[in-house]
């Protein structure tokens, strides 16, 4: 599903925030992406959906060569994955229903196939019954809730998630991660950058380790 091989990324100033990384996660795996602050986790996410491009090295993600892919190409390759944010960049003055439906909207699709899809997100997160709400009206949790919703909603195969539980409690944050969890039971592939360890500990994923740009471990 992910291939990096000999991977690097160089900021214009001269920074390299990823030097020689290769890795591979299989379709249907699920893994952590673990290192210290500065270690290359949110860059190599980047690379992952091409909202960056490497340096140098390949890329290949769901057989679609990331490196090598036109402009014309790169909105293909982004429906195939789903994204989470720590900050979950949710539309304020849109409700929830616009806020998940928002992908499907711009891939395009209109009428009843956009409910339909926009219900079985929110039920799967545990949401159904709050389309009518605004971001604000919600808890922390909630809103990650949504931005988990929006990322599932065009039923990706492929689902990463940049630190999604950094500003959430330890109960809120368990429920997200075993969220991930189901879906991956279900067959998707997930890839959750993280700093908290405990998660590591209780569910016993694979772990894929950075340090300053440098595979550490990736077992």
């Amino acid at each position: 599903m992910i291939e990096f091989s000999h991977v690097f990324k160089r900021y214009p100033l001269g920074t390299e925030a990823l030097s020689d990384v290769s890795f591979t996660l299989a379709k249907g795996e699920m893994a952590f992406l673990t290192g210290p602050s500065g270690a290359g986790k949110s860059t190599l996410l980047r690379l992952v959906c091409r909202l960056e491009r490497a340096t140098r090295g390949r890329i290949v993600v769901n057989g679609h060569d990331v490196s090598r892919l036109s402009p014309r190409r790169l909105p293909y390759l982004r429906r195939e994955i789903g994204v989470v944010f720590q900050d979950n960049r949710l539309l304020n003055d849109r409700t929830v229903f616009d806020n998940v439906a928002l992908p499907l909207f711009v891939a395009g699709m209109t009428g009843e196939d956009v409910r339909k899809r926009v219900w079985a997100a929110l039920d799967k997160v545990g949401l159904r019954g709050r389309e009518r709400a605004y971001p604000l009206a919600l808890s922390g949790g909630e809103q990650q809730r949504v931005g988990i919703a929006r990322a599932l909603v065009h039923r990706p195969p492929l689902l990463i998630a940049d630190e999604p539980t950094g500003n959430l409690d330890a109960k809120l944050s368990d429920d997200i991660i075993d969220l991930f969890r189901e879906f991956n039971d279900h067959g998707v592939t997930v890839l959750i950058a993280t700093h908290e360890l405990r998660h590591l500990e209780r569910l016993r994923k694979r772990v894929i380790r950075l340090g300053h740009g440098h595979m550490v471990d990736a077992a």
